[in-house]
């Protein structure tokens, strides 16, 4: 097989922090579009179980993968929320300093 794997020792906690990035970055990438953001990592992740329990791949559809997914996906947004309210605090106490 080519490639390299990173993982984290964890295939649950290696799909979490995976659609972690993914919603982090999507929640400053399409700040006007949060909703379809989180629909179609959703989708995506039921897609990809969906696809591994095909018998061509060879890989066990797991449930369990999804929701891991989906709790990733939960904890991206509410970073990036983190994220954007502390940049706001920073840029007002530029502005309430000058």
């Amino acid at each position: 097989m080519l490639g390299v794997a990173i993982t984290l020792g964890h295939n649950k906690l290696d799909h979490a922090v995976a659609f972690a990035v993914l919603a982090t970055t999507g929640y400053f990438a399409w700040p006007d579009s949060r909703g379809k953001l989180t629909c179609l990592l959703i989708l995506t992740g039921a897609v990809i179980e969906v696809v591994q329990g095909l018998q061509m791949i060879g890989r066990d559809r797991d449930a369990w993968d999804w929701a891991a997914d989906c709790v990733g996906m939960g904890l991206g947004l509410q970073i990036g929320n983190w994220m954007s309210n502390f940049t706001v605090a920073l840029r007002y106490d530029k502005r309430k300093s000058l």
